[in-house]
């Protein structure tokens, strides 16, 4: 057993409770980075969870059903539901197990006996989420919004692909045209300006016949490095990333520059340096591109199908923003997104109590249900936003530029819990909560989110023990004693379970489940989450990582 620093005890350096547990579970990343003016800039950012290997699978997420993701590998030697092991009463199907191990970590795949690692892992997360169970875990605070959040999303995935999905036709000139942007690679240069003024310089300069090298290399220094001044990219990145950068580009030759290009209150003026087309030397490298550019279409497509999709939605519903629920939430984020200069400076205290006032509401009491949203047919609370925002905060970036821009993207976020909301009421009245598909992977979940719950409970005992031990007098135990108390007592956890349920391998089932890479030191991590639906997330529940640890 290797003792090596692990998530879990950065995952208890984050603060908020909440967060931490959400760290486990691999929604965010704790690794910290430097703070500044004294505040916790614990890096929360969105963790892409899920481990890939086959490029195929990861374009299959668009094109296919799930289910066939199984079937590509597996090709009807092995049905689905297949039981590769049994957990008390929880069976581990081949299905699951091969998505966990697709989307799981590398360190198994590295290993012999690959397949029986992960499982092993997997089997020790059942028989924690068993003990987790047993101490009714999903009704912690939390805990249980979490898991009808990720439920809500799949059953939601699953409507949109039969009422959009199943719609679209890709048109094939649409296809050709990508094919040729993704063939064309650019070569670009700029010169950046602050002002108009400095730009006309640059113009004026270019005009008396100063070369454009000689100004560019005069803006590259021990602070601006050549690749802030350039890049290279394909017409289609170009088209998708900066649509504007890119139509300019399709006017120019080879060495010529623009004039100057106004974006973001600063000024650049553009050299096309180089254009190029990569030659496709045979059938199998063409399948690919084509088929990317195929992907790329259908999601285009998609995007603009789900967005009509969700305007008709919202239009239906005729939903309309309270204002005085919208000030009062809008002043108490603010106490916890903001700075306090910012705080104070937009008088967000004094709309705070003009909130409450209209609301015929005073401090300290006890508020009722308020109403932030109302629509033909629904209302939404204050605090159903609240619930909505905790699973997502740390995903959500307001704007802080001024008093303006921070309202309208509060106000787009209660848009979008709007939009969640309602997607998740029709899904339900659709019956789409009851589908196969929906079902399974909610079971699936259903234990992953136990399981992290229950192993953040067990990592909270042990930071519990060391402040207790502190307050003693004795010393501060480090991150590497404290990663070897947790691992004791999630083994100790593991155990006690084992002896309440029993464990069956069914190792000839195992032995038929293909997957993409066994006993491979040279596996490689690929990355990905789906973040497109009402929580981002993991595409499926895997292992931990930290599991590495253990070997």
């Amino acid at each position: 057993m290797k003792l090596i620093q692990s998530n879990t005890v950065l995952c208890d350096n984050v603060v908020n409770p909440f967060k931490r547990f959400l760290c486990l579970i691999g929604f965010i990343n704790p690794r910290p980075k430097s703070g500044v003016n004294g505040k916790d800039n614990t890096n929360l950012t969105v963790l892409t969870v899920s481990k890939f290997i086959l490029l195929f699978f990861l374009a299959s997420l668009v094109k296919l059903p799930a289910q066939s993701l199984f079937g590509e590998l597996n090709n009807n030697s092995i049905q689905p539901y297949e039981v590769v092991a049994k957990v008390g009463d929880k069976a581990i199907t081949a299905e699951e197990f091969f998505y966990s191990y697709e989307y799981g970590p590398t360190f198994p795949k590295r290993m012999e006996n690959s397949k029986q690692i992960h499982l092993k892992y997997l089997i020790n997360e059942k028989l924690i989420a068993l003990e987790g169970y047993n101490e009714n875990i999903l009704t912690d605070d939390g805990v249980g919004i979490l898991y009808k959040d990720i439920n809500a999303d799949l059953a939601t995935e699953e409507m949109f692909k039969d009422e959009i999905l199943n719609t679209i036709e890709i048109d094939e000139v649409e296809v050709d045209s990508i094919v040729k942007d993704k063939q064309i690679e650019v070569e670009l240069k700029w010169l950046y300006s602050p002002d108009i003024e400095s730009a006309k310089q640059f113009m004026s300069a270019l005009n008396n016949n100063a070369t454009f090298d000689s100004l560019f290399n005069m803006q590259i220094n021990d602070s601006v490095f050549l690749d802030m001044r350039s890049m290279t990219s394909s017409v289609y990145s170009l088209k998708k990333n900066n649509p504007l950068l890119a139509q300019i580009i399709d006017t120019m030759k080879a060495g010529n520059y623009s004039s100057p290009i106004h974006v973001n209150d600063e000024w650049y003026i553009v050299k096309l340096e180089n254009i190029w087309k990569d030659m496709v030397t045979n059938q199998t490298e063409y399948g690919k591109l084509y088929f990317e550019a195929k992907q790329a279409a259908l999601k285009f497509a998609m995007d603009k199908e789900s967005g009509k999709y969700v305007d008709n939605l919202l239009r239906n519903e005729n939903p309309t923003i309270k204002k005085d629920a919208f000030d009062l939430l809008r002043s108490y984020l603010g106490k916890f997104v903001l700075p306090n200069e910012k705080y104070n400076n937009w008088n967000l205290e004094g709309n705070l109590e003009r909130a409450l006032s209209a609301l015929g509401l005073q401090r300290g009491e006890q508020y009722p249900g308020i109403e932030l949203v109302t629509s033909d047919n629904n209302s939404f609370m204050v605090d159903e936003f609240l619930l909505w925002y905790r699973n997502r905060s740390l995903q959500i970036k307001f704007d802080e530029t001024n008093f303006d821009t921070f309202s309208a993207s509060l106000e787009s976020m209660i848009w979008r819990m709007v939009r969640d909301k309602l997607l998740t009421m029709r899904a339900e009245s659709k019956g789409y909560f009851e589908k196969d598909w929906v079902k399974t992977q909610s079971s699936w979940w259903r234990d992953k989110v136990a399981y992290s719950a229950m192993r953040q409970k067990i990592a909270n005992s042990v930071l519990l023990e060391s402040a207790e031990v502190n307050q003693n007098g004795d010393s501060k135990k480090s991150v590497s004693e404290q990663s070897y108390k947790l691992m004791e007592k999630m083994l100790r956890v593991i155990q006690q379970a084992k002896k309440k349920y029993d464990v069956e391998i069914n190792e000839d089932v195992l032995s038929k489940v293909n997957v993409s890479t066994v006993n491979n030191p040279k596996a490689v991590d690929f990355y990905t989450a789906k973040t497109g639906g009402l929580i981002p997330r993991p595409p499926y529940p895997t292992i931990d990582n930290e599991w590495v640890n253990w070997e």
